[in-house]
This record gives structure tokens, sequence and C-alpha cells, in this order.
């Protein structure tokens, strides 16, 4: 079975980054697949390479990128979500000339029709908020 994530809590707000993460790391040991993970909303602070937790908390930035990179699968960021709320790659940075960027290397930058293919090629839609 294929799986796409839609996880729009903030990283430290509220559940919904831990939730969706146990969910994924669950569902790939039943043995299905997560064919993306798409940030939305307040969601896109978890892309956020500049967070600093503390040693003790959990880390949703390296925990999405972990699975990611075990699993392959494709962590989407919604473009205007994240620039609403600051999180920019390099390109956004130069074309909106802000001093520095701060999306994760390993999270795409996309708009809604990512989201939408997504959920038209997946079994299921499992929204996290």
């Amino acid at each position: 079975m294929k799986i796409n994530l839609i996880v729009s809590g903030q990283a430290y707000n509220n559940q919904a980054a831990y939730s969706a993460l146990q969910f994924a790391q669950c569902a790939v040991a039943a043995g299905y697949t997560i064919s993306q993970v798409f940030f939305y909303q307040d969601g896109v602070t978890q892309a956020n390479s500049l967070m600093v937790p503390l040693a003790d908390e959990f880390n949703s930035v390296d925990e999405w990128v972990a699975l990611a990179a075990t699993q392959g699968i494709r962590l989407v960021v919604c473009i205007s979500a994240a620039e609403r709320r600051g999180v920019l790659n390099r390109a956004q940075q130069q074309e909106f000339e802000k001093q520095a960027h701060n999306l994760h290397a390993s999270f795409d930058v996309q708009g809604l029709g990512a989201m939408h293919d997504a959920c038209l090629t997946a079994d299921r839609t499992v929204t996290f908020k």
C-alpha cells in the first residue's frame, strides 16, 4: 500500500510532527510505502535547518531527514506556506534579497500541485494537524 502524508502542525507546538513521524516509521516497518510527506501551513517549520532543540528533545528535522534517506521518501514543503513563515531555500533567499536561507537541503519546495498529485497516486492520504 502506498501512503501519502500531509503534516500541517508546527514542529514543537503540538503532537502532529511526532505522531506523523511515528506513523511513518510504523507504516514502513509494516511493509507499506510512504510516497511523500507534504509539509503544509505551520508544518513547514519542520524543514527549518536553523532549529536547535535541546539534546534530549525530539529533533523533527533530523528524524524526517533520516527516515527519508533510508526509505527514499520525498519531503516536500508548500512554497507559499514556507515563504510566509520565513522558511526559504537558496533561490528564494536571492529572489527576496534576504540575508540567509534556512530550508534543510533534504526538503523540496513545491506548490499544492505536488500534494494533489501525491494524493491521486497514493492508496491512502493521512493528515496530521
